[in-house]
């Protein structure tokens, strides 16, 4: 995997390559028009950037990306706990957020969220991870974390299906179900609760093979339904979990810095789509977007 990080302090840059250069193929930038000159002569999986930035700030540097055709997914980073600068590079595109001081091994379970990206699909329906329920756009998975992007990869082949879904379209939806199926697969199959997801990214430890070593004890699914009109995508997600108190998550909104961890994915969701409703138990959760055509029109 390729990841291009951008910070102008170098004992960030320095940290960030220590703990990434085995795991990942890093390049690094310590501003805006290095890493602009860099991403028009290579390409990446994932960018990483601060938004204080000298030269070319991270706002601008994205912007020009964008701009150029260049849509490679970006996290921000920032030491501003105003949320508007969140928002706005949602707005971009922006997969998700940092604020200064963060944990690596955190930042680290979102990158982790990227890979895979090229597994074939097919294996995944021969080895029965994927099953398709007739011509519907009925989806049981049998979930493993590590392959989330192949997942993801699947619901948004079935969205091209629509003449009316554009690159924008799939960019907030992406986003959307970066979080959202995640959740379905970490809390409800896996049944990992934020409190063992803070103590485990705190102690280093392997999230990842944390989830999917429960998912395969459990032995559940998680159940996705596509449906498409002249208005726009709605997609409900189901797990087999005991579900959770959706009223008794905190508001990033309110105090973006006091946990990083619980509540971001419905957050950052709600930053993307139309709507999004939860099923009593918390174990459902349906969202609507409306089609990036018909919102240039009104």
């Amino acid at each position: 995997m390729k990841i291009l990080f951008v910070d102008d302090e170098d004992t960030i840059r320095e940290l960030f390559w220590e703990y990434f250069k085995d795991e990942f193929n890093v390049t690094m930038a310590s501003d805006g028009l290095e890493a602009l000159a860099i991403t028009n002569q290579n390409t990446f999986d994932l960018i990483i950037s601060d938004i204080s930035l000298p030269k070319l700030n991270g706002i601008q540097f994205i912007q020009k990306l964008r701009a150029d055709g260049n849509q490679t997914p970006f996290l921000v980073i920032t030491g501003d706990s105003d949320i508007q600068i969140a928002i706005d590079v949602f707005r971009m595109g922006a997969v998700d957020f940092f604020l200064k001081p963060f944990r690596m091994e955190a930042l680290r379970s979102r990158i982790k969220k990227f890979e895979n990206a090229d597994i074939d699909l097919t294996l995944l329906f021969n080895s029965g991870e994927i099953i398709q329920f007739s011509s519907d756009c009925k989806i049981k998975l049998r979930p493993q974390i590590k392959k989330l992007n192949s997942y993801i990869a699947f619901i948004v082949k079935q969205i091209l299906n629509s003449p009316l879904a554009t690159h924008e379209d799939l960019i907030s939806i992406k986003i959307v179900l970066y979080e959202l199926l995640a959740n379905a697969i970490e809390h409800g199959v896996a049944g990992v609760s934020y409190a063992e997801k803070q103590e485990c990214l705190e102690a280093n430890e392997d999230y990842f093979k944390l989830v999917d070593s429960r998912c395969a004890e459990n032995n559940s699914s998680v159940f996705v339904e596509i449906s498409m009109d002249d208005v726009g995508v709605t997609i409900v997600i189901r797990d087999e979990g005991n579900g959770f108190a959706v009223n008794q998550i905190p508001n990033p909104i309110v105090n973006p810095a006091a946990n990083l961890v619980s509540g971001r994915g419905i957050f950052l969701a709600k930053m993307n789509i139309d709507s999004i409703v939860y099923n009593e138990k918390g174990n459902e959760v349906r969202f609507f977007k409306t089609w990036y055509k018909l919102m240039q029109t009104n």
